[in-house]
């Protein structure tokens, strides 16, 4: 199925039920035997549930104020009145359609650079030698993948917000596990006076990433690029794939 702007527009039409009712009652007979249609539809009722992407922020804002300059123009026979009308006429026909288009790609391309870049923070042996049987049973679950188990045992686990390496653990489980917005907490709460500092940044950054929120990420990127560590050269290259 090619993704184009009509399509995410017809869709839109079908989730906001503005669809004409002959349109809605193909497009209807059109998914029931569409399984790839279905996906793009239901990708497309996560996307309305996002509200925090700064993107769709600032468009949101543009169209207002599109629409604010045409109330104040509406009167006005000016070619500025016309240039207006105009202009929203373009945003109302192809705004939500093709912004959720450009998004939707958008977000395969970061998702697919994710993966790419992606590894879990190394396991370190940080409990050996203190017979801290609990922490290494810890640690096996995280090799394994375990990872709701590593969340379950790190939560309660004694001064682990103080450990900034059990952060990294504890964010790299939640980023595994769909929980991005705790992962993002873990990995803003390294100090920079932390040797894990840099970690915790490229985290974030893949953090971000994986969201979708490319201009956060890169962001995050250029600030490691001039911290000139470890994570230096994978930062260049993964914001030159982001241009």
């Amino acid at each position: 199925m090619k993704r184009t702007p009509e399509l995410f527009e017809k869709i839109e039409g079908y989730l906001t039920k503005t669809l004409p009712k002959e349109e809605l009652i193909a497009f209807e007979k059109e998914i029931a035997g569409n399984q790839e249609l279905k996906q793009e539809i239901e990708k497309h009722r996560s996307l309305h549930q996002i509200v925090s992407d700064q993107d769709t922020l600032e468009f949101k804002e543009k169209l207002k104020q599109i629409g604010d300059q045409v109330k104040k123009e509406e009167t006005s026979t000016s070619f500025f009145s016309s240039f207006w009308k105009i202009a929203a006429s373009i945003v109302v026909l192809f705004g939500v359609g093709t912004l959720l288009w450009y998004s939707l790609n958008n977000q395969d391309h970061t998702s697919d650079l994710y993966a790419q870049y992606y590894e879990p923070f190394p396991v370190e042996d940080i409990s050996r030698g203190d017979g801290n049987v609990a922490l290494q049973n810890i640690m096996k679950s995280y090799t394994q993948g375990n990872y709701n188990d590593v969340i379950s045992a790190l939560e309660k686990y004694p001064d682990s917000l103080k450990n900034t390496q059990l952060q990294l653990y504890l964010g790299n489980s939640y980023l595994n596990t769909k929980q991005e917005q705790k992962a993002i907490i873990q990995f803003k709460n390294i100090q920079k006076t932390s040797q894990y500092y840099e970690n915790g940044r490229w985290y974030l950054a893949l953090t971000y990433l994986k969201q979708g929120n490319s201009k956060k990420s890169k962001s995050i990127l250029k600030e490691i690029v001039q911290y000139n560590g470890i994570y230096k050269e994978n930062a260049v290259k993964l914001l030159e794939a982001l241009k």
